[in-house]
């Protein structure tokens, strides 16, 4: 039977890697901004255009957000000498498709309720690319 004194004295603590360090700072400033978007909409009227800045360059920033709070997770998980986790990044994978499919659904009601003009320069999860 291993006594807590002999598993403590086992147990060492590295210094974080760069990689770790990233990975970590990509995921709080993703969570931040991902929960300030979800407090934002959770404050609007119901069927409103949201107004708020971040939402003028993207019609959904949130999903934009989780997609990196996956990857960001999927990296500091990766195991030693690979890049990203196989595991972790199949279910990035799927929250993208998942997410890209309800972006544009999003996308087609904003314009057919409020008009495709006003969402005509938003992209729809990713700036310059979707």
């Amino acid at each position: 039977m291993l006594n807590s004194n002999s598993v403590l004295e086992n147990m060492t603590i590295s210094k974080p890697s760069l990689k770790t360090i990233i990975s970590l700072l990509l995921f709080l400033l993703a969570s931040g901004i991902q929960h300030d978007c979800h407090e934002y909409l959770s404050t609007l009227k119901k069927y409103t255009l949201p107004g708020h800045p971040i939402f003028q360059w993207v019609l959904c920033p949130h999903y934009t957000c989780e997609c990196i709070i996956y990857l960001a997770l999927a990296t500091v998980a990766a195991p030693k000498g690979q890049v990203i986790n196989k595991t972790i990044s199949a279910a990035l994978l799927f929250t993208i498709a998942n997410l890209a499919i309800t972006a544009e659904s999003t996308r087609a009601w904003y314009a057919q309720k409020f008009g495709t003009e006003i969402i005509e320069q938003r992209w729809r999860m990713v700036p310059m690319l979707y």
